[in-house]
């Protein structure tokens, strides 16, 4: 479910992946999250819903109205172990609280921290364990963006370029004017994403190209191709998934290969031990916007291979290059840095914290995961938030995180 925050300065910076709205009155209540349920209840009205997706999200292959195609696990998996001296779960967090007992009140179901392939904390509940997959919602952009920059680095991808130099059927379009970089940042021209519990609205008919819900689809690329651009590209950062999925389209376009071979190349990069899978949309391509599932211990492996400096070098530069961002001079990314105390800038698909060098992705649901260059430390987070963006519950995962990274950083 997707968008049922409030358009608030602060609400904002939680557009974070594909769903639909529910009224405030059909959620939120922790007794819905502790309800036992029976499968044959999941409809795709109701599968992102409190109790039920604490058990979709893990079986997304099931539930995604237009399935799945595999990411392969790598041919050379790191071996993870138990660090000597791991992170107490049990310690005071803030306000007399346990570290854990914040984990429950947010509905985590998987935290890891890693540093050299060492497991320094863990913690599973809500039907995650080592080896279930786990839906990353909008987490899953920080993976596209990888990918592009990768093939910016092999010159395969000129970031200044414009999409309809690399892509004959957006000629014409309104986002085929944008170059490569402006999808990359959210400065595309599109429409903010907003209207996903407007029945009618382009946001909300999108999902139904996704597979997120039930409609009448037309055309995953089609409605790409005709996404409304009302302002010019790299005028103003609005975050849409249409960005996202143009950037899967984009990558086969130059290399003539699928989407989840490109996933299965950074996969093997960075020493998954598990297969995992992304979802497809009407057309049967790739929907990298929100729809990639895989393992904590992978996503973990994930942002320990960006802490680790081993991600494009373009990808990192995008990234320090804060005179190109546009999210932090923004209403919502000023709000957003209210709420936090701390300055966050957009780019290449991916968040970043300068203050602290932390680079982070973000998903609906609580989807979290962040890599410190400094340290090589990456600490992620999967959630089953009651709705796809809740300020006090993201707040305090970036305090999580930056609690232990204060513990662990030396």
């Amino acid at each position: 479910m997707k968008k049922q925050i409030l358009y608030s300065t602060i609400a904002a910076l939680l557009v974070l992946g594909p769903g639909s709205a529910i009224a405030d009155s059909e959620r939120g209540n922790i007794n819905d999250f502790y309800r036992g349920f029976e499968l044959s209840e999941i409809t795709p009205q109701n599968m992102q819903l409190w109790p039920y997706y604490k058990y979709t999200s893990t079986r997304w292959e099931e539930y995604g109205l237009f399935g799945t195609t595999p990411i392969m696990a790598s041919t050379n998996p790191a071996i993870l172990k138990a660090a000597e001296n791991t992170f107490d779960i049990g310690q005071e967090f803030q306000g007399g609280r346990s570290f854990v007992e914040t984990l429950l009140a947010t509905q985590t179901k998987g935290f890891l921290i890693l540093k050299d392939d060492k497991i320094l904390g863990e913690f599973y509940d809500n039907y995650l364990n080592i080896d279930t997959l786990q839906l990353l919602q909008s987490s899953s952009k920080t993976y596209a963006g990888v990918i592009a920059s990768k093939l910016i680095d092999e010159g395969k991808l000129d970031p200044d370029k414009t999409i309809d130099s690399y892509l004959a059927d957006f000629k014409g379009s309104g986002i085929g004017k944008a170059t490569v970089q402006h999808v990359l940042d959210m400065q595309a021209g599109l429409l903010p994403a907003n209207d996903y519990h407007v029945p009618g609205g382009e946001a909300y008919v999108f999902e139904t190209e996704q597979g997120l819900k039930p409609g009448e689809p037309t055309g995953h690329r089609k409605a790409v191709i005709a996404a409304e651009t009302p302002d010019q590209p790299g005028e103003v950062h609005n975050y849409n998934d249409k960005n996202t999925d143009l950037l899967a389209m984009l990558v086969e376009g130059v290399t003539d290969q699928p989407f989840n071979k490109h996933l299965s190349e950074l996969f093997n990069d960075f020493g998954a031990n598990s297969r995992g899978s992304i979802a497809l949309t009407v057309d049967g391509t790739s929907s990298p916007s929100y729809g990639v599932s895989t393992t904590l211990r992978d996503y973990g492996l994930f942002h320990q291979w960006i802490a680790q400096g081993k991600a494009p070098k373009s990808f990192y530069a995008s990234i320090d290059d804060g005179g190109k961002d546009l999210y932090s001079k923004s209403e919502g990314g000023q709000g957003a840095a209210g709420l936090l105390g701390t300055t966050i800038t957009y780019a290449s698909q991916a968040w970043y914290l300068p203050e602290h060098d932390l680079i982070y992705t973000l998903g609906s649901y609580g989807q979290v995961g962040f890599s410190h260059r400094p340290t090589g430390l990456s600490i992620v987070f999967m959630q089953d938030w009651e709705d796809n963006g809740v300020p006090g519950k993201y707040k305090e995962t970036v305090d999580r995180a930056l609690f232990v990274l204060s513990h662990l950083k030396d």
